[in-house]
């Protein structure tokens, strides 16, 4: 495949973190509306079991979900097409596109609504710990009173950002992923988007290597770094990465980098194909 051909849009992080603005306009609205810290945490906590809510989210998700789904599929047509030297692996790649869309959207909805269900108690949290310092500092109640519609700004959107910059990077590693177990394709190339200095240092020596899908690498570690767990490309908070499934040994040139037994190696050809 063409590189980048596997990666996201940032269009589809925008428009999720804009679609994610109507949440924080709810949470505003409701910070607004009350006088203290513990009518904020009442009425948040209100909203967060109403079905207002989880159609709220359900309808941000989709917008995410939806667009990146199409586009990874076909990111899958223009891989089947190279295929087409091997029969079998274009009949599967075509079965799998063609059978696999509607589930994979709804799946990965219901994934990423429950990751998001308790955004209101998660924001209410944050206020009430800021709020409790400004109390401690001897603020008026009516500065207070204020300060819980800031916070509430402040939190929201920080979280809708966070949240669209993650999720959408994971939304697009799930649904290569699933599809690449689902053609029996183990393997992926790690890439990032190459920018310098954006492209943190543990990511920046995964750039390029082969990786399997059942064996996540913990990049941090492998810098020296305190682990933050094993986890795949694009699969942790901040992360543009994404993943580039190995359709083809030929796909890379050899000898190449690849993560085996928790270290990045240079193996020759002949060395990935014992362990593939």
């Amino acid at each position: 495949m063409k590189y980048k051909s596997w990666d996201k849009s940032d269009k589809f992080q925008r428009d999720f973190e804009k679609a994610l603005q109507k949440v924080v306009n709810a949470f505003k609205k409701l910070a607004s509306s009350s006088k203290n810290v513990n009518e904020f945490q009442e009425k948040m906590n209100a909203f967060q079991e109403s079905q207002e809510f989880q159609n709220m989210i359900r309808s941000s998700v989709r917008r995410m979900v939806t667009p990146i789904a199409v586009m990874n599929m076909s990111t899958w047509r223009k891989a089947a097409k190279k295929a087409t030297k091997n029969p079998f692996m274009y009949r599967m790649l075509l079965k799998e596109i063609n059978e696999g869309l509607k589930s994979d959207i709804e799946k990965q909805i219901e994934e990423n609504a429950k990751l998001i269900k308790t955004l209101p108690n998660d924001t209410a949290n944050k206020v009430v710990e800021d709020i409790y310092k400004l109390a401690l500092s001897g603020k008026r109640s009516s500065d207070i009173a204020k300060s819980i519609s800031i916070y509430t700004d402040k939190h929201a959107k920080a979280s809708a950002k966070l949240i669209a910059r993650t999720e959408t990077s994971k939304t697009m590693s799930a649904l290569t992923e699933a599809r690449s177990k689902n053609l029996g394709i183990n393997w992926y190339v790690w890439r990032t988007e190459q920018d310098g200095d954006r492209v943190r240092p543990s990511h920046r020596i995964m750039e390029g290597v082969l990786v399997n899908f059942s064996d996540p690498p913990s990049p941090e570690q492998l810098v020296g770094l305190p682990s933050v767990g094993n986890y795949h490309a694009g699969n942790i908070w901040n992360c543009r990465c994404y993943e580039e499934p190995l359709l083809d040994i030929d796909d890379v040139r050899w000898p190449h980098k690849v993560y085996y037994n928790g270290q990045i190696k240079t193996m020759s050809k002949k060395e990935f194909e014992v362990i593939m």
